[in-house]
């Protein structure tokens, strides 16, 4: 007769059972109407496995007050789709334009109460827009204790890309097709000739949207300047997001927020592919624009050392973090670009990094709205506000066409009509409370194969 002692559970059987236990919930769950994929399943599995970290992890509350430096020609449009999202759905207050131009902030818009809608309370929460960094301005609007976020890109790539956007070679009257070859070698002559904003759209470009002063030449600046320059954004920014390493700088940005890795995913936007993306240039071209350009090339590889110095000193669980981040995102793409016959709302497990939460068709609709889209939705959000405030438009004033694209559903119904699709505005308006679930084809919205982000839906 074999003697039974007491069963001491090891930590291998114990994980081995939660394995079990944990695939027989899934069946079970799956069984009664809810598609999970093995790879949903085992997300729920390390999301409970890493229950205790998750909670470190969150234990602090979402920062809401958020100053964004919008440069330009860096990625800036996909991280502003970030910001204008989680706003949006939280319904926080912007610094809007009076204009439907959505850069008439920039250079200096921010300075004068009559360019911009007034805060629907004491404060805004969230700018977002191009504007040149005011930080005694932007406390004012915002809060001595907003975050301050920005992000640059490595200058030569960043000139490739303005060069090509902005159709340089047509404003520098350099024809042929190696414009750019010939802009490099003398690139002093060709900006010297520009005036107004042309003139900056290459030149230290990143610095003088972060203040550096505009009348301040690089022939004229010291490395003394440069230095207390970059010294003063590495004091005054809290995180310098890095174009080339997005992923990365957007996990970091998740952790200065404390922000759930739901918040940061996204689609990019404003991104093209064009003739000199992989154009290389001797070496002499380069460091023609290397001194051309020194202090955006200073403030680059600053804060690029700076990205990874904050990496390292997060721990290897960072990497775990971004390879999460990486699947997640990789699952909302294939997720969000379903077509409406093959689209199921599928549940994404909690983890160390997200609270779990559904990829349905709402979802899929706010993280494909694009940018100018949430631009006049949130404009036409706060215009309504104020409007409310004064007891509305007389009467007289009042749109006499029928339907949802009409006052008093909207201020601004136009612009909405080219920016958005009626899907998207009609889930904005249930959202509003402006409409029932039955008067438009918002109520689709809880069908279980709805159309979502971009894809009209007719309304009767």
């Amino acid at each position: 007769m074999v003697k039974m002692g007491f069963f001491r559970p090891t930590r291998k059987f114990l994980f081995l059972s939660f394995l079990i236990l944990s695939a027989g919930a899934a069946y079970l769950y799956s069984n009664n109407g809810v598609e999970l994929s093995p790879k949903v399943s085992e997300e729920i599995v390390i999301g409970n496995l890493a229950g205790e970290k998750g909670s470190r992890l969150r234990a602090c509350r979402p920062e809401t007050k958020i100053a964004f430096i919008k440069t330009h020609k860096t990625g800036s449009s996909s991280l502003m789709q970030i910001f204008q999202r989680f706003g949006y759905l939280r319904n926080l207050s912007f610094v809007l334009p009076r204009s439907n131009n959505i850069n008439h902030l920039y250079p200096y818009g921010i300075r004068d109460p009559n360019k911009y809608i007034p805060p629907e309370k004491k404060e805004f929460d969230i700018l977002t827009h191009h504007t040149v960094y005011d930080r005694a301005t932007i406390t004012k609007l915002l809060s001595a204790n907003a975050t301050f976020v920005t992000i640059i890109r490595e200058p030569m790539d960043r000139l490739k890309s303005a060069f090509n956007f902005y159709k340089l070679d047509k404003t520098y009257h350099i024809p042929g097709p190696n414009a750019l070859l010939k802009f490099l070698e003398h690139p002093e002559k060709y900006e010297n000739n520009i005036k107004g904003p042309s003139g900056y759209l290459i030149k230290n470009n990143m610095a003088i949207e972060l203040g550096f002063p505009l009348k301040n030449p690089t022939s004229g600046v010291k490395n003394d300047n440069i230095r207390d320059f970059v010294d003063k954004i590495s004091r005054e920014f809290d995180l310098v997001m890095v174009m080339e390493y997005f992923d990365e700088s957007l996990v970091l940005l998740r952790r200065q927020l404390c922000w759930d890795m739901q918040d940061i995913l996204n689609f990019k936007y404003n991104s093209f592919k064009y003739d000199l993306g992989n154009t290389s240039f001797p070496k002499q071209l380069v460091e023609n624009y290397r001194r051309h350009d020194a202090i955006d090339y200073a403030l680059y590889e600053h804060f690029n050392r700076t990205l990874w110095r904050k990496i390292k000193k997060t721990g290897s669980d960072f990497w775990d973090e971004l390879a999460h981040f990486r699947w997640l995102q990789t699952t909302m793409k294939t997720q969000c670009n379903r077509k409406s016959g093959d689209f199921a709302p599928i549940y994404i497990g909690e983890t160390a990094w997200n609270a779990g939460f559904n990829m349905d068709s709402a979802f899929c609709t706010w993280m494909k709205v694009w940018h100018h889209c949430y631009f006049i939705l949130l404009r036409d959000r706060s215009l309504r506000i104020q409007q409310h405030k004064q007891k509305g438009p007389e009467p007289s004033k009042m749109s006499p066409c029928r339907g949802i694209l009409c006052r008093p559903y909207c201020v601004l119904c136009e612009d909405i009509r080219k920016a958005c699709t009626l899907h998207e505005y009609a889930a904005h308006l249930y959202r509003e409370g402006l409409l029932s679930p039955t008067q438009s084809s918002s109520a689709k919205l809880t069908n279980p194969v709805p159309h979502h982000g971009g894809k009209p839906e007719p309304l009767s």
